[in-house]
């Protein structure tokens, strides 16, 4: 048995450590102390990582790993610390891989034993985690399969219920509790439908189950079945949301024409359905609701549904976005804080933008980059990246105002600074690297820029090192998909989650090709966790050898790892190397991780000076860079 105490300083831990990571500016004079206060954090967080892995390891997973049977007390108490590690007060999904492994052991446990009011129990937890699981895959575009895989599961979660939804089965429940927990579950269970974008049958049959919950819900049967105390306004009020928020990011779904109008018709149920229970709403639902999602969802479906123009639809999108809240960080402000631009990008042509959308686009960025800085300290952090992420995936260029490069690398800013100061180490040293193999064995970067011999590389010197330099900063950018996962200080990686990791190449890759001003950076940031020799590394299916810019690849994999290996304030947990100790590593894996180049490279005199140089001087640079990008993103959002 384990003390109570244990699980509760594990979460305390964790939600330290969130805000560690991301120091807030209001009590910090200058860029100096904001480098050392970093410094200072993640040498704490250091600490707490080590009291998190010893409770792991010598509490927690020998009893979710033991064959033996799990008694009364520790079941509570899991139970409770899964339930704290998903919706921990200012704080969600603290760490939704253990409370995974919980839910499983203990479902697994129930079925065994037969214990149906336990199992019931455990599929409740199960299929919000699963969801939660799903909602933060969603962003992968690039591997479906694990979005894919958690939206299996829930809907699997979901029929089972749906079994006990019959009549007859439904009355052999001799517990209300258990009968309302049925209820909500299958309700619950249509929220897998988020993220199944372009998939017709699933359209449809999402469609059949909202309607036949709706009936449902009008059944005398099930209520009478579930007593008086069942909060039917709260059911019908979810129930409603699910119609009307179905069309986000302007039908991205896909629904058809005769979907989209029945969708309507229950929008405009809703609004009235909000005026009847107006009072029950303000005093049940204010702290995660707010009446601008229901605006948002009723200008939406109404354009959508043809009885509003494109012209009609922005001028409400823009009225309800400029009554914001602007400093607010609940559910509901966050949702219309981000949700709103989204739908506002999405009437974008960008082949035809005019003059008009760049300048209010720019404005939309720059208020969800401000908006961006303060989530991370103020709760629900993971819920609000689905939201930011929609931005970056849906981001549409502005000629002369902002790029794709500059909006990742200042969302990288905003949402994580040591990220941030990683891909500006990156870059810097590629580019020095890049300056000196230019002069002493150009012929490693032909094809680069369409050069065929190394006396075109030294003609284009210039041109290839700001391609290098620029490909560096794009590097990593995938990353903004699983910056949750980032997030993760405090223990080790689960297997799951380095599998999450491994995606951001890919994803990174996807991204860069959408734009124009990025799209030849695109094989650097899918190659640059390869072996020079492509014997391992991911993705696996990606060649490097087969890339003409191959050259430039084995300079940001070298430049990479050289960052990792010698920051001291980022990752200051581990111990910094040298240059000569980095130099170790590159002739241990010469010809294979690293081109045997790399090593001879290093040890000109000259490239080793100026790399001592760099990572001395360079890193501090950095720190005072972001903390004055961090100071101009905290003024624009004080001002509004």
């Amino acid at each position: 048995m384990w003390d109570k105490r244990e699980y509760e300083a594990y979460i305390k831990r964790i939600s330290e450590i969130r805000a560690l990571s991301t120091p807030s500016l209001s009590d910090i004079n200058d860029a100096d102390e904001y480098r050392e206060r970093l410094r200072s954090n993640f040498i704490r967080i250091g600490e707490l990582a080590t009291e998190n892995r010893r409770f792991l390891d010598t509490r927690l997973f020998p009893i979710l790993n033991s064959e033996e049977a799990i008694d009364d007390e520790d079941k509570k108490n899991l139970n409770d610390f899964s339930s704290n590690l998903i919706n921990a007060e200012n704080c969600e999904n603290l760490d939704l891989s253990i409370a995974a492994m919980i839910s499983e052991r203990l479902t697994s446990d129930a079925g065994k034993s037969k214990d149906f009011e336990g199992w019931i129990c455990q599929l409740d937890s199960q299929i919000e985690i699963c969801y939660e699981l799903m909602a933060m895959t969603n962003r992968i575009h690039s591997y479906p399969n694990i979005s894919e895989h958690y939206r299996s599961k829930g809907f699997a979660i979901g029929r089972t219920f749906m079994k006990y939804l019959d009549k007859d089965a439904f009355l052999q429940v001799k517990d209300i509790e258990l009968r309302e927990m049925i209820l909500t579950n299958v309700r619950y269970s249509v929220s897998f439908y988020d993220g199944a974008y372009g998939d017709a049958e699933k359209n449809k049959q999402q469609i059949t189950q909202l309607e036949e919950l709706y009936r449902t819900a009008h059944d005398p049967f099930y209520r009478n079945a579930v007593g008086e105390d069942f909060d039917w306004i709260y059911y019908m009020f979810r129930l409603f949301q699910y119609y009307v928020l179905a069309t986000e990011n302007n039908n991205a779904a896909g629904f058809c024409r005769e979907q989209l109008e029945l969708l309507y018709q229950r929008t405009l149920e809703m609004m009235d359905f909000w005026e009847e229970n107006e009072k029950y709403i303000e005093e049940e639902l204010s702290e995660t609701e707010d009446r601008a999602i229901v605006d948002l969802a009723f200008a939406r479906n109404s354009y959508l549904a043809g009885r509003m123009t494109r012209e009609e639809y922005f001028e409400k999108l823009l009225k309800i976005y400029d009554n914001r809240g602007v400093h607010s960080y609940g559910s509901g402000e966050y949702y219309t804080n981000m949700c709103v631009p989204v739908e506002m990008i999405a009437l974008v042509e960008p082949e035809h933008i005019t003059a008009k959308e760049r300048k209010w686009l720019y404005s939309l960025y720059q208020n969800c980059l401000s908006y961006a800085f303060y989530m991370p300290n103020n709760g629900s952090m993971i819920e609000f990246v689905d939201y930011f992420y929609k931005i970056i995936d849906n981001f549409v260029e502005i000629p002369e105002g902002m790029t794709f490069e500059e909006m990742m690398l200042q969302s990288f800013a905003a949402l994580h600074p040591p990220t941030y100061v990683h891909t500006q180490m990156v870059a810097k040293i590629t580019e020095c690297l890049c300056t000196h193999l230019v002069r002493l064995m150009p012929e490693k970067l032909m094809g680069v820029l369409d050069t065929k011999s190394a006396g075109e590389v030294q003609l284009k010197q210039k041109e290839i090192t700001e391609f290098a330099y620029h490909a560096a900063l794009c590097h990593d950018c995938g990353k903004l998909s699983i910056i949750d996962t980032v997030f993760i200080y405090g223990r080790r990686l689960m297997d799951t989650e380095f599998d999450l990791i491994k995606t951001h190449p890919k994803t990174g890759y996807d991204l860069l090709t959408r734009h124009l001003s990025t799209r030849a950076y695109a094989d650097v940031a899918l190659g640059h966790h390869r072996w020079h020799d492509d014997s391992r590394g991911y993705p696996e299916d990606f060649k490097t050898i087969e890339s003409p810019v191959k050259g430039v690849i084995d300079l940001v994999l070298c430049a990479d790892c050289l960052d990792a290996a010698t920051d001291t304030v980022g990752r200051s947990y581990n111990k910094g190397k040298t240059v000569d100790e980095f130099m170790g590593e590159l002739s241990e894996g010469s010809g294979t991780r690293y081109a045997a180049w790399l090593l001879e490279l290093f040890q000109d005199e000259a490239v080793k000076r100026d790399m001592e140089k760099l990572l001395k001087e360079e890193r501090k640079k950095q720190y005072e860079d972001i903390y004055y990008l961090l100071r101009d993103i905290s003024l624009r959002a004080e001002t509004g």
